[in-house]
């Protein structure tokens, strides 16, 4: 039996295009992406997803948010539960059987989690476990320490769990990557770091799904 998945992006797709290769050459098994939802209607992946015929949906927080000054934070709150619940509505719409956020850059939180129907969710966060959690600038963080110490670092990219605690979930594929002082450029750790995340996203889906 065909087990969904529902991929969750933001951006530019690489770690969603990572997926579809992997399920064009077989190798998520009986997974099947049956569907790609964007935060962006610019985000890169739509296209991505089109191009393998795979249904696309926008939900963007940017409508919900529109007009409402960065000052009145108890509207915006409320709005963004809002904007939670709609997501989960649309999330089930596809009937997932595995949520997967590659490149998702918005908390899921718990107005989202409770009505998503105990469906497991992965989340790739491009640290270690404990390591610069609920931080969109974790590849950055992580390469600056490693100058600042002037020490070698432990550092490299995760995929776990969605649990209500941000980046705390359990961890189903961790992959170490050193850094060196010195011996690259900020923007050269991160290359490295992505080219392991599309290996980490499709292990850690491959591990999700023989667990369902």
């Amino acid at each position: 039996m065909t087990k969904r998945i529902t991929v969750l992006i933001s951006g530019s797709g690489s770690n969603l295009q990572a997926l579809i290769d992997a399920q064009e050459k077989g190798q998520l098994g009986d997974g099947q992406i049956c569907s790609v939802v964007s935060s962006s209607k610019n985000a890169y992946g739509l296209t991505r997803a089109t191009n393998h015929n795979i249904p696309t949906r926008i939900h963007s927080l940017y409508k919900y948010t529109k007009g409402i000054p960065k000052e009145d934070k108890e509207k915006r709150r409320l709005t963004r539960i809002q904007y939670e619940i709609d997501l989960a509505e649309v999330v089930k719409q596809d009937n997932p059987d595995l949520i997967v956020c590659a490149g998702w850059l918005l908390i899921l939180g718990k107005d989202f989690l409770q009505r998503i129907n105990n469906i497991p969710i992965l989340n790739l966060h491009p640290a270690l476990p404990g390591q610069f959690d609920g931080t969109t600038h974790a590849i950055e963080m992580a390469w600056q320490k490693c100058q600042d110490d002037n020490k070698p670092l432990i550092a490299g990219c995760m995929v776990h769990y969605v649990i209500e605690a941000v980046d705390k979930g359990e961890p189903i594929v961790i992959k170490e990557l050193e850094i060196i002082p010195g011996k690259e450029s900020l923007d050269e750790y991160e290359a490295r770091v992505h080219a392991t995340e599309h290996n980490a996203i499709v292990e850690a889906t491959v591990k999700a799904l023989i667990a369902l």
